[in-house]
């Protein structure tokens, strides 16, 4: 077929292009623009862990607070952040962004409130009740109710002790 024969029948038919109105639907698990849910967030650092071009940070400049902070200049939208996150705090918008008009909407963040030790005072990242009762199966455990306000350290005490307890029963 030579050049000619192919203009001629690419003339012929109608316009295939789309008129900007007539948007083409976007695909399940688009990733769009990165959203976050600060309610949900426990400041676990997950999603810093998982997010290899450091477009995710979390900075613990007060006492009870974490700054989390999000740059999407850096990001990929690899998903590997919204994959990892266990309270399920992230997610992807399903359409693309707007475009952007000011370097400040690249970044977004969001002030965390972290509760205190029952015991020391330290700051606690608290599984909210309604993923625990996910992982649980129903209603948790007495002792997982127990330790659920304290931090790491008080919570080796705690377990410390149970164990010493239940040793000198035997």
């Amino acid at each position: 077929m030579n050049i000619f024969n192919l203009l001629s029948q690419n003339l012929a038919h109608a316009s295939r292009t789309r008129p900007p109105a007539d948007n083409v639907p976007y695909p399940g698990g688009y990733r769009g623009r990165l959203e976050h849910a600060g309610e949900l967030c426990i400041a676990c650092g997950a999603c810093v862990y998982a997010c290899s071009p450091g477009a995710i940070t979390i900075d613990e400049h007060q006492p009870l607070t974490a700054l989390w902070q999000y740059t999407e200049d850096r990001c990929t939208f690899c998903g590997f952040c919204v994959q990892y996150c266990p309270t399920q705090a992230l997610g992807f918008a399903p359409a693309a962004p707007e475009p952007l008009t000011e370097r400040a909407q690249h970044y977004l963040s969001h002030t965390i409130a972290l509760e205190p030790c029952r015991e020391c005072g330290q700051p606690v990242r608290l599984i909210p009740e309604s993923l625990l009762a996910q992982l649980y199966g129903g209603a948790m455990p007495e002792d997982i109710i127990a330790m659920r306000g304290l931090c790491e350290r008080c919570r080796q005490r705690a377990t410390g002790r149970r164990f010493m307890q239940a040793v000198e029963k035997m």
